[in-house]
């Protein structure tokens, strides 16, 4: 029985971890065969156009804006590799939208 309780009080840290993250997740894009997806969050249509461009190449990946001190920041993971990762965040960094959070 004490098995069942340490499963479930682990089981709930882990579901109020994954919640905090979310939480500060600003949108998240996956990228698949160099298509772009919105699964979650609002992306302003000027960065998704560039993002759409500048992933075109990439086998799969995920493009995340999360808040950090009242700025949103680019979190990228995947395949994309350390240059196309530069250019989504130049992109993100010139469009006015990503200043209001």
């Amino acid at each position: 029985m004490d098995a069942v309780y340490l499963v479930a009080v682990l089981a709930l840290i882990a579901l109020a971890l994954w919640a905090a993250t979310r939480q500060n997740e600003v949108f998240r894009v996956t990228v698949r065969a160099g298509k772009a997806t919105v699964l979650r969050g609002h992306v302003p249509k000027s960065f998704l156009g560039d993002l759409r461009e500048i992933v075109a190449h990439i086998d799969q990946g995920v493009v995340r804006a999360v808040k950090q001190d009242g700025q949103a920041r680019l979190v990228v993971s995947g395949s994309i590799d350390e240059n196309t990762a530069q250019r989504l965040r130049n992109a993100f960094a010139v469009n006015p939208a990503n200043r209001r959070l």
